[in-house]
């Protein structure tokens, strides 16, 4: 199994979000990857104020991205805390 870098979790994320007929568009530099306690992944794409507009998970096993709905507790903590 190949571990993808955080760049690329973001970079794949915002490819999917950037598909979906979405009218808000994701500031790239206050977007990021989460590692929740489970090791569960999670690329968040934020808006210009920092605020996650999607959330996707990661499944490693076969590289696939799934959007969520809403913010899962580890990314919403992450997200107070900066």
């Amino acid at each position: 199994m190949m571990m993808v870098t955080d760049t690329e979790l973001i970079a794949r994320a915002a490819l999917a979000h950037l598909r979906t007929a979405c009218s808000s568009e994701p500031d790239l530099a206050r977007s990021r990857v989460v590692t929740g306690p489970t090791g569960t992944r999670y690329a968040a794409l934020a808006n210009s104020s920092g605020v996650p507009l999607v959330v996707y998970r990661f499944d490693p096993s076969g590289g696939q991205l799934r959007a969520l709905k809403g913010v899962p507790g580890p990314v919403r903590s992450a997200y107070a805390a900066a």
